[in-house]
């Protein structure tokens, strides 16, 4: 089934469904449409929320978005500003920051509240194309929880094609779009809230065919998948014999063991003499006991990688992949290749079965109006936790909840495509007092999962 609403829709038409919907939607509560933690948010809160995302999304990957050059210095194009929750962070680490929205509401409100922030400049867009904006002048693009909203594949790839345009030979696009794939998600209606699929096959597709250096994926399959793209430079010769001079689990470099299933089932591999103007995630290709494998990064190395190889100026670039469920375990052979044919001499490294998955809380909200606002009586404690990692097979009868030391049965369970994950609603029992309690989820034979909350 298709990711359009309706396929032969304009992009103007689309256009303008999503300024209606998100002016509407900015006039009635602005706040609680891009954060929907509480209704009523004072701007210092809001404003707060913002923070996580830049520290986690942008500053904890400053290496890769600046390539060691002095963030003030850069110029920073923000898609989906909203209200400027994250821009206000943003102006603060970046020399000039272009926040842009299809809004024109959301970016009114915007402007009237941080006309003082000097070095921040937010722009109306027709949300499918930044032709306000002259190319080749961004060293940076950054867009989040923006593109899961857009209702049709083809808007997201226009503002790929033209944020490509805008950014300089070498600048770095990193964005985040819906990577769900279930054929429930895809039945569902697409508008301007639950939006179209943007999945690992699309972005590789995608980036070859604009030019784009794909450098990393991370998140395939789910509602936060990341693209990090990089506008290329003018191609070099670079080396033809590429050698592999170090590898390790991706998490830890000094565990030469990577098991085939779960959180720690990827392997990095240090390559001395590959190009990175030319070399990327399409372009590199790793065999693992003869199974072909496109990588999920091709860059700098980077965080513990960098630190346990302590590089001393060489010219070094870390591909990191995720190992295939069906490799057998025991020693294999992986050797790296690239599109020119010139491959790397082998490495051995021991495939080990991996211990189940443990499921995962992401989120506990109370289930009146969606907020994380819990409270230990009333309305507001009956409560939401969206669980990833509960598997298809579930047995629902079999799922339990404690709670201050006490096994409950949820009142419902049921799978959200939306959001790949299971929703699980239970009452807080009536002697939970105010203050911090433990929640775990256990299923079948899997791990328990745990989340700590606040009852007001």
């Amino acid at each position: 089934m298709s990711n359009s609403v309706e396929p032969s829709r304009s992009l103007p038409d689309f256009a303008h469904e999503m300024k209606r919907d998100w002016d509407d939607r900015a006039r009635e509560n602005a706040k609680w449409y891009i954060n929907t933690i509480k209704r009523e948010q004072s701007d210092e809160e809001f404003d707060e929320t913002g923070r996580p995302d830049v520290e986690k999304q942008v500053l904890a990957d400053l290496d890769v978005l600046t390539r060691g050059r002095d963030p003030g210095a850069l110029k920073l194009l923000e898609i989906g500003c909203g209200i400027g929750r994250m821009t206000c962070h943003l102006a603060r680490i970046f020399g000039e920051v272009h926040a842009t929205d299809v809004s024109g509401e959301m970016v009114g409100q915007a402007r009237r509240r941080f006309a003082a922030l000097p070095n921040a400049h937010f722009h109306e867009t027709s949300g499918y194309d930044f032709a306000a904006l002259p190319g080749d002048y961004f060293d940076i693009a950054f867009s989040i929880y923006v593109f899961q909203h857009v209702p049709d594949l083809e808007v997201i790839r226009a503002n790929i094609r033209d944020t490509l345009r805008v950014l300089k030979p070498g600048g770095i696009f990193k964005f985040q779009a819906s990577g769900i794939t279930s054929a429930a998600y895809d039945k569902m209606e697409k508008n301007t809230w639950t939006g179209a699929s943007f999945p690992e096959a699309e972005s590789r597709r995608l980036s070859a065919e604009i030019g784009a250096q794909l450098v990393r994926l991370s998140g395939a399959g789910t509602q936060y998948f990341w693209t990090t793209l990089r506008k290329p430079r003018p191609q070099s010769a670079g080396d033809a014999s590429p050698r592999i001079i170090f590898f390790g689990r991706a998490d830890d470099p000094q565990v030469k063991s990577v098991p085939t299933r779960g959180d720690y089932a990827y392997l990095t591999l240090i390559i001395e003499g590959l190009d990175r103007e030319t070399a990327d995630c399409n372009t590199v290709s790793v065999e693992i006991a003869g199974r072909e494998v496109w990588p999920c990064y091709v860059g700098p190395p980077g965080g513990n990688y960098a630190a346990a190889l302590a590089a001393g100026g060489r010219d070094l670039t870390q591909v990191n992949l995720a190992v295939p469920a069906e490799a057998p375990l025991g020693p294999a052979e992986v050797r790296l290749r690239l599109a020119s044919d010139a491959a790397a001499e082998p490495v051995t490294v021991e495939l080990e079965p991996a211990p189940p998955a443990p499921p995962r809380i992401n989120l506990v909200a109370n289930d009146l109006d969606g907020g994380v606002d819990v409270y230990a009586r009333g309305p507001k404690s009956l409560v939401r936790l969206f669980v990833e990692g509960l598997g298809d097979d579930l047995d629902p009868g079999r799922v339990r909840v404690r709670i201050g030391g006490r096994d409950l049965a949820p009142l419902s369970i049921e799978f959200i495509p939306a959001n790949a994950v299971h929703l699980v609603k239970v009452q807080l029992p009536a002697d939970t007092a105010p203050g911090e309690t433990q929640i775990q989820l256990s299923a079948d034979q899997l791990h328990p999962a745990s989340a700590t909350i606040k009852a007001l």
